[in-house]
């Protein structure tokens, strides 16, 4: 058999490669020395390819965070530190050939305290160093908002701002450059710190896709709260097959308007509940409501209003599905430890007129409503932000109209589409799922299509690096591993319609034009 003969560069070009992991282990390892303010490194451990596995102690029950394991396909350098006295981070910083020069910042959902272990995965596999806070504490710490302003500061913005001067400051120490570009991406509270990012930081990140972002997270929680009572003092009336039946009679409603019926209603804001229709007519056992159902229906969805009378909200809307005891622990918490400052409080005596203002004493930084975006827009940063329009968490309402306020804020829907741009998602929930096409590139995951045309994260990259704006988002639903529709999702206040002809489940059959 003839031997094979390398020549002098191929020999030398062998070593290196072999001699790279060790390299790449000793690079990492030498992040343990690097000395900045208010930083901690605790562990900086080289992963080769499908090393790492989710620690399980540090997964949370979140919308961004992924409970178990993942395998990461990818080596690199993790890091696992703590910011200022507390704040805990993790920092994955891909080897130095793979880096494609970027930041990405993980924005973290519900009551934080973990970290965002899907788009770590996700940004290190695109090239990104990515990186993430569980905000100042561990979710396995039930009382962390009792009586604690730095905690709740942090929680409410500044962790999400350390974390994006330490990320930047120890990307520039390992690659010895600095990235190039920074991005944030979050949905559900990570889409609330991203419009944080924004508006308070104007300076950590170059483009933001901001999901359920939530603006007012404090009306938002007295709304849940308030629902907790509400079911709390009705235990049984309505079955979750109840509350189906309502929320299928919405949508049904609602179906037509974008021009045909294919169970995506494209913009349920424009037309209402009519729950009156189900109740039982004499004789009728199934399929309807009693007159006391009913009215905890309609009590439900419509506009919130305090014990005055004062109107709080615009309500739920038709297609909106609600459990039969909403599920919240940052509900009770935030009214409990944080605003009464009472380990045991039981919501007794909640008031919606008393307790919603106690928020802002607490937490002045947990709404995230402010329109004025000039300082964002001066230093070119760029922001998508996307809502479901059957979030059962996050009003649909509360997000389009936040979008409305920006523009005008802003000069107008042109002047503010020139760096901000709202995606309404028709038939879609909490960050995914429902009835419509739910995926898009978003937080947790990249669309189907992983190009600008298909993923917000590549569209946003696009439009930074690029100047090219995101015009439309084509929308996939998947089924087992297959795309068995898409659809347009079109820039707010454009919706998509139904061109008259054609598949219903290709989006090539809808166009984009201002809502009807």
């Amino acid at each position: 058999m003839p031997r094979l003969k390398l020549s002098g560069a191929a020999l030398a070009c062998l070593a290196l490669q072999a001699a790279a992991p060790q390299a790449n282990a000793q690079q990492c390892e030498a992040l343990l020395q690097l000395a900045l303010p208010d930083v901690r490194i605790d562990a900086a451990t080289a992963i080769a390819v499908g090393g790492w596995q989710a620690d399980a102690a540090r997964a949370s029950t979140s919308p961004d965070a992924l409970p178990g394991g993942v395998a990461v396909n990818t080596p690199f350098c993790r890091i696992e530190g703590t910011l200022e006295k507390e704040i805990g981070f993790e920092l994955w910083l891909p080897n130095a050939g793979r880096w494609n020069g970027k930041l990405l910042g993980a924005g973290v959902g519900g009551d934080a305290g973990a970290f965002n272990l899907r788009d770590l995965p996700r940004g290190v596999a695109r090239g990104y160093a990515a990186a993430t806070t569980d905000t100042g504490h561990k979710v396995g710490d039930r009382l962390w908002m009792l009586g604690d302003p730095v905690r709740l500061a942090n929680y409410t913005h500044r962790a999400n701002h350390l974390l994006a001067l330490a990320a930047k400051a120890i990307v520039a120490s390992y690659y010895r450059k600095p990235a190039r570009h920074a991005y944030f991406i979050g949905c559900s509270g990570g889409g609330r710190q991203a419009l944080k990012e924004m508006q308070m930081y104007p300076d950590d990140y170059d483009g933001i896709v901001a999901g359920a972002p939530g603006p007012r997270t404090d009306l938002m929680t007295a709304r849940r709260m308030w629902e907790i009572v509400q079911h709390r003092n009705a235990p049984g009336l309505m079955s979750d097959a109840d509350w189906q039946l309502v929320a299928e009679h919405g949508a049904r409603r609602c179906d037509r308007q974008d021009g045909v019926a294919d169970g995506v209603a494209e913009n349920p804001q424009a037309c209402r509940l009519d729950a009156a229709s189900l109740l039982c007519k004499p004789g009728q056992a199934s399929a309807c409501l009693n007159q006391t159902q009913l009215d905890l229906v309609q009590r439900i969805y419509a506009p919130l209003r305090d014990e005055q009378g004062r109107q709080l909200d615009d309500g739920l809307l038709p297609g909106v599905r609600i459990k039969p005891l909403p599920e919240s622990r940052l509900a009770p918490a935030t009214f409990g430890q944080a605003v009464h400052r009472d380990p045991d409080w039981n919501s007794a005596g909640f008031s919606l007129a008393r307790d919603l203002p106690g928020i802002a004493g607490v937490m002045p930084e947990l709404a995230a409503d402010r329109a004025d975006l000039a300082a964002f827009r001066a230093r070119g940063g760029k922001a998508i932000v996307y809502q479901g329009w059957l979030d059962p968490a996050v009003p649909a309402q509360m997000v389009s109209a936040y979008g409305a306020r920006v523009q005008q804020a802003m000069g107008g829907a042109d002047a503010a589409g020139q760096f901000f741009r709202l995606f309404m998602a028709p038939g879609v929930f909490h960050c995914g799922g429902g009835p419509g096409p739910d995926q898009f590139g978003g937080a947790g995951a990249d669309a189907p299509v992983p190009d600008a045309a298909h993923d917000m994260l590549s569209a946003l990259e696009a439009w930074v690096e690029q100047g090219r704006a995101p015009e439309v988002i084509i929308a996939s639903k998947v089924e087992q591993g297959k795309v068995v529709r898409t659809r347009p999702l079109c820039p707010y206040p454009q919706a998509a319609h139904y061109r008259g002809s054609g598949s219903t489940d290709n989006a090539a059959s809808f166009y984009c034009a201002a809502q009807r």
